[in-house]
């Protein structure tokens, strides 16, 4: 984006992505407090005072766990309904400004392979003033690549203009001084074949947006997709009287993603439960010790849930109930480190 959009742009897509990650930050943000706030009370003995003055671990972990469920409704928010409505306005902004500035498929010093049929390359631009450009042809006269992708035409300019057409979905390029190679039709590698070097005073290249275009399309995934739409589509789903191979695989694609929105905002709480023992356990004061303990467990959780999510085309192991599995598991651990702290 160097050159071609503002500061501002740049700061509204960043922000757009904020609640996206926001959703993966806040648990281990929770986790990481615990084992520092815990950690240092108990490394300092003040838990042993707490129990002997009449607090039990109950006490001390309900403050805790009540922060921990107002979060996991914060989080059920984000995911539901935050996450998915910033990443399509990211995604709908982006694909936007790209079909509007046309200089945003280029970047000086690099090759752009976007146009089936064309090589360009550009060595610098000035707004829309392209300098030192290249233009490698693989099209013959019938317009069609060539099947081994040899190089038929070579057109070389020290500067142009560069417009995007939205009506016929081109990018226009106006080209000064242009410098053209015509290889052999039959032969375009025999350069002592039919070979015509020349120059052309002023002419008009178009470069179809079609595939790029294609490519830029929002295409709305299920984790783009708010709990309302989420849910019209899969009852939709679920009343088909035959359903395709790909309607199933949508209708898996949707309930899992229900369940894993559902799961992320409960991951809260499996922190929570798995960071109080673990802190009063190991009664550690170093910030940078807890700060890794968190780290390591939060990888842990993902990593865990990104491999049941490659499950997701393997409906008899239920994979939308297995993105519960991790929550779980974390339950499990910390309800074992609760009673050896008893």
């Amino acid at each position: 984006m160097e050159g071609q959009f503002s500061l501002k742009f740049v700061i509204e897509l960043f922000s757009l992505l904020l609640p996206y990650a926001i959703k993966f930050a806040l648990p281990p943000a929770l986790l990481t407090g615990i084992l520092l706030g815990l950690g240092r009370l108990s490394a300092d003995s003040e838990i042993t005072a707490m129990r002997a003055s009449g607090f039990g671990l109950g006490k001390i972990a309900a403050p805790i766990f009540g922060l921990s469920l107002i979060l996991a409704g914060i989080c059920f928010y984000i995911n539901s309904w935050a996450a998915p409505k910033a990443r399509t306005g990211y995604k709908e902004k982006l694909a936007q400004t790209a079909m509007e500035n046309p200089l945003f498929f280029f970047q000086p010093g690099t090759f752009v392979t976007d146009f089936p049929g064309y090589i360009l390359y550009v060595g610098d631009f000035d707004g829309k003033n392209l300098h030192d450009f290249w233009v490698w042809s693989t099209a013959g006269q019938d317009e069609e690549p060539d099947e081994q992708g040899r190089i038929r035409q070579t057109m070389r300019f020290d500067s142009g203009i560069i417009t995007p057409d939205l009506d016929t979905n081109t990018l226009i390029l106006e080209p000064r001084n242009l410098q053209i190679e015509i290889n052999d039709e039959d032969d375009p590698e025999n350069f002592r074949g039919d070979y015509r070097p020349g120059t052309a005073g002023s002419t008009v290249l178009r470069f179809s947006l079609d595939k790029r275009g294609q490519d830029l399309k929002i295409n709305r995934k299920p984790s783009m997709l708010s709990l309302e739409e989420l849910i019209k589509r899969r009852d939709r789903l679920a009343n088909l009287n035959n359903l395709t191979e790909q309607d199933k695989k949508q209708l898996r694609e949707t309930k899992m993603q229900l369940h894993t929105n559902a799961s992320m905002a409960c991951s809260v709480i499996a922190f929570a439960a798995i960071g109080i023992p673990l802190a009063i356990r190991t009664g550690r004061r170093e910030t940078m010790a807890n700060g890794a303990l968190a780290l390591g467990l939060a990888l842990g959780y993902y990593v865990l849930s990104i491999l049941l999510g490659l499950l997701k085309d393997h409906p008899s192991f239920r994979p939308d109930l297995l993105a519960w599995l991790p929550n779980l598991l974390f339950l499990g651990c910390g309800l074992l480190l609760l009673r050896k702290v008893r």
